[in-house]
């Protein structure tokens, strides 16, 4: 493991070298010049849902959330990682309440400054909000409603203020945020790193302004250490580490694709319970929107004779929780193969293998909303509030999809099979470690990728119903 560890190390590229690049990140105006634009389109995606046109095809409300933000969020998870936690709108407006300054550095801050409770000190809360805003744009059609969509926005906004006014730091994005999870567990896929150059110096460190602050910036707002953190899932590349750190310890690497899952060494029940619920949604999310669906749902409320929003609601949880019990099975076999190693371990450990087929199941998915929807941004722009404006010459302009239906196909296609060999080359990686004599134990998680690979490849191949 450690001859492991050492090999990833020396394919890794420190950005931080550079000396522009150092000072980039030092700089304590570069969050705040990625935070005001981010904040402004938001500003205006509000003001296009409460007072605009309510169409969602012609919505700024409705075309930049949902198609273009959500389906570009996916991407950049996966190729840069949480470089949406450094520009992210909500996050700033709890750092700008917090620290009555929007760069500066001040002593003290405006909150109570209270510890979120042990207990909650997890995954928890973030999972069943996520699964609460799933609900709700179901139910509530969110994704078609730009004045929904303007309602959310400022519900979250008003929870974000009473939280950052409550608790210290970002509490909010470490333990609250409904896509926290779903944000970190895939930045671990992503080629870039933030991390210690090197762990021995920040053992003899003994200020550890890192975690504690100094005159050059704040404490980490997630409460990371970078002298033990081995994985992306909490870094929200906020530089402040790099900002305080004056021994110069903080480096940005460029390294391999998946290199988090490789280096690893703690795990967590509460991600891989994450990981699997993810996973349901993720796939739930695909079937609602098939042709296929419309009638098995028919079929259900005549069978059992409930109502379309009592089916769907049991069709919601049973996808969400089915991943985690199929999983269970899978593991309770894995574990005949070993009975030294406990249950909880072999769960939590096997379970990171899953996300890169997961994320790769879910960009597929955006990926053809983005495609085939997303050049309605182009009438949009032009009239975002559907006032009857020309600004770019192009309200009149009829959309057509950048690629054709064969071709995303494919690319989904594409994407799925590599998850696939990620998922695969990580869960015998895994196995290796915790079963040096033999990748048996692995064979039933195996056919548990297996299934959710085959099943949405099924998915992928059916008529869409487009969100707008």
């Amino acid at each position: 493991m450690e001859n492991e560890i050492t090999n990833q190390d020396k394919r890794k590229y420190d950005l931080l070298q550079h000396n522009v690049m150092a000072s980039f990140f030092k700089n304590r105006k570069t969050q705040f010049l990625f935070q005001l634009p981010a904040v402004l389109l938001l500003v205006i995606v509000v003001f296009a849902g409460f007072f605009g046109i309510q169409s969602s095809n012609n919505s700024f409300a409705t075309i930049s959330i949902w198609v273009i933000w959500w389906s570009l969020l996916i991407i950049s998870l996966a190729l840069v990682g949480r470089i949406w936690c450094l520009m992210c709108p909500f996050g700033a407006i709890g750092d700008w309440l917090q620290r009555r300054t929007f760069y500066k550095k001040i002593k003290d801050p405006f909150s109570l400054n209270r510890k979120c409770p042990a207990k909650f000190r997890n995954l928890s809360l973030a999972a069943v909000f996520f699964l609460v805003i799933t609900w709700a744009d179901f139910q509530f059609n969110l994704v078609n409603s730009p004045l929904n969509t303007a309602y959310f926005i400022v519900a979250l906004l008003g929870l974000i203020v009473i939280i950052s006014i409550l608790f210290e730091r970002r509490s909010f994005c470490r333990y609250v945020c409904p896509i926290t999870g779903l944000i970190g567990l895939y930045s671990m896929f992503a080629p870039f790193e933030l991390r210690a150059k090197e762990k021995e110096t920040c053992k003899t460190c003994k200020e550890k302004y890192c975690i504690s602050g100094n005159e050059n910036g704040y404490p980490c707002p997630v409460f990371e250490y970078p002298g033990t953190m081995e994985k992306n899932t909490h870094c929200i590349l906020c530089t402040e580490c790099a900002k305080t750190c004056h021994r110069n310890n903080i480096s940005f690497n460029i390294r391999s694709f998946a290199g988090d899952f490789l280096t690893m060494t703690k795990t967590r029940t509460d991600e891989a319970l994450f990981i699997l619920l993810l996973l349901g949604i993720t796939l739930f999310q695909a079937l609602i929107m098939i042709r296929p669906w419309a009638g098995f749902s028919r079929d259900l409320m005549v069978y059992t004779g409930a109502s379309y929003d009592t089916v769907r609601f049991i069709l919601f949880i049973s996808a969400a929780v089915s991943p985690v019990l199929i999983y269970s099975i899978a593991i309770g076999t894995s574990k005949i193969f070993n009975q030294r190693i406990i249950f909880k371990d072999l769960f939590a450990s096997y379970a990171y293998s899953i996300i890169p087929l997961g994320l790769m199941m879910h960009l597929s998915h955006n990926i053809r909303h983005l495609l085939e929807e997303g050049t309605w941004i182009i009438p949009v722009l032009s009239d975002p509030f559907g006032f009857g404006w020309d600004l770019f010459g192009t309200s009149g302009y009829m959309p057509a999809p950048l690629l054709n239906s064969n071709n995303i196909l494919l690319l989904q296609w594409l994407l799925v099979f590599i998850g696939l060999g990620f998922s695969v080359s990580i869960g015998k990686n895994i196995s290796r470690r915790m079963f040096r004599e033999s990748n048996s134990a692995y064979i039933p998680v195996l056919i548990f990728v297996l299934i959710f690979f085959v099943f949405n490849l099924w998915v992928l191949g059916q008529p869409i119903m487009h969100k707008h």
